[in-house]
């Protein structure tokens, strides 16, 4: 008989955190990996991370401003945002701008005979403070909520008007309406 089980082998990476202060901290980024070398952490819920003076801290989204790493020759940043709920999650900035910027997160689940899915929420904030919370169903509603946010800015409506067209281009027309609305 042959029995398997499942470890989360447990290491760390350079990385480093942003106080509500504003402060970088370096520090030493806790993840999890899974069976396969992949990384398993949730990444917007929560952050361990080891410092050289306060040892092992475990941060929330309310706690500091954001955190990043590399892994594999790649830059990793979360951003503590608000979500559609209200509450508060680590997101990835799918764009950052002066006036307008995008963040993003992903849900991904399985259900009955291996049929998967993903919704990805999408965070418009702009540079007032001022939010939209929006998920991956493009549809007409999605267009009209995202011209209602950017009503005062013509260029950005006219841009929707033309983009928001095809599921697989979601993301990149999203980039290109956020460049819009940060041109002078």
């Amino acid at each position: 008989m042959c029995a398997a089980y499942y470890a989360n082998a447990q290491s760390s990476l350079p990385g480093y955190y942003i106080s509500l202060d504003n402060d970088t901290i370096t520090s030493q980024i806790r993840i999890k990996k899974g069976m396969a070398g992949q990384l398993a952490n949730d990444f917007t819920e929560k952050v361990e991370v080891t410092d050289s003076l306060k040892g092992l801290i475990k941060f929330l989204p309310e706690d500091i401003k954001g955190y990043g790493f590399s892994y594999n020759g790649h830059q990793y940043f979360f951003a503590s945002k608000p979500v559609k709920d209200g509450s508060k999650k680590f997101l990835s900035p799918l764009y950052i701008g002066a006036r307008s910027s995008l963040y993003v997160y992903g849900i991904q689940t399985t259900g009955e005979v291996s049929v998967s899915s993903k919704k990805v929420y999408y965070t418009f904030e702009k540079s007032d403070n001022v939010y939209l919370f929006l998920r991956n169903i493009l549809n007409n509603k999605f267009r009209s909520q995202l011209k209602e946010f950017y009503k005062d800015n013509v260029a950005v409506q006219q841009l929707i008007d033309t983009k928001l067209r095809y599921w697989l281009d979601l993301d990149k027309d999203l980039i290109e309406i956020m460049r819009k609305a940060n041109m002078e």
